[in-house]
């Protein structure tokens, strides 16, 4: 039987005026300033107790003023996990946040179109990028073939190994966050990415 909610999920979707307990918790938790949940977290209520966790894990990674990744460039690995992971929902968003970040729109979407097409190596020349794109693809798609010469092929581009713990994470973190969002059949809500929401930190993944 289709969900009733289908236009965000393919589960069934407790709405926020519907929710008690711990996923009403995890709900005002997790709300933006207009105080409204985003379809990522509504597609998410039969687990609420796995809400607020999520919401944490991403908020430490791409919100922390302590990560020594520039915001575009920790922006710019995210999207390319997700558009390597199939993720349309979190390409929209992040894409969207790289744009942003990156100050120059125009060159920001050739580069996303680069992604896309697999074609960003010879668009690329800085090797800071280059090395972060040659690792997140690795990683993303052949885990079990990572090595120390790759952790340090990271090193001699200019990352330190607090820089690379964050890629590594990041990595990682959108790896579920794809599989979460295309496994739930999740739906882009009505605004795509931090400069169409409420609040800078409101527009997930």
């Amino acid at each position: 039987m289709p969900s009733a909610n289908a236009k965000i999920a393919y589960v069934d979707v407790i709405p926020q005026a519907e929710a008690t307990g711990d996923l009403a918790a995890a709900y005002d938790a997790v709300k933006g300033a207009d105080g409204t949940v985003e379809n990522l977290y509504l597609a998410m209520s039969q687990t609420p107790n796995a809400i607020k966790p999520a919401d944490d894990h991403y908020l430490a990674l791409l919100h922390n003023d302590d990560s020594p990744l520039k915001p575009w460039l920790a922006e710019l690995v995210s999207t390319y996990v997700a558009i390597l992971c199939g993720s349309a929902y979190a390409t929209a968003n992040h894409g969207e946040n790289f744009c942003m970040y990156y100050g120059n729109r125009e060159e920001a979407e050739q580069i996303l179109a680069a992604l896309q097409a697999e074609t960003w190596e010879s668009l690329i020349k800085v090797p800071e990028t280059r090395a972060a794109l040659f690792y997140t693809r690795k990683l993303s798609l052949t885990p079990d073939q990572i090595s120390v010469e790759d952790v340090n092929a990271l090193r001699e581009a200019g990352y330190c190994d607090k820089g690379i713990s964050y890629i590594v994470q990041l990595v990682a973190s959108f790896a579920y966050w794809a599989r979460m969002i295309n496994g739930l059949g999740t739906q882009l809500g009505a605004t795509v990415g931090l400069s169409n929401a409420q609040s800078s930190v409101n527009e997930k993944v």
